[in-house]
């Protein structure tokens, strides 16, 4: 276990210090849960899929595109419905 400091900016951004960021393989763009508890705060590193981010990318897509051609969100909701029926 790495032990470093850092401190918290006028934004309230935390940075990570490099070495962590190499030990753990960290890359821009890296997601995480912020835990708090009592002093404590806790980072966990939150890993996605490549399944969930193509499912994320595609539903993107698809919102893009009812929006385009003019579906409500009432409209999709219950297309959503009525296909989860079947």
């Amino acid at each position: 276990m790495a032990i470093d400091m850092t401190r918290l900016s006028e934004k309230g951004q935390v940075v990570i210090p490099s070495e962590l960021r190499k030990q753990m393989k960290l890359k821009k763009g890296a997601r995480f849960i912020v835990i708090g508890m009592e002093d404590f705060i806790i980072l966990r590193k939150l890993e996605i899929s490549k399944e969930r981010m193509e499912l994320k990318r595609l539903l993107q897509r698809a919102r893009k595109q009812a929006k385009r051609v003019g579906f409500t969100q009432k409209e999709i909701d219950r297309l959503i419905h009525s296909i989860r029926k079947v």
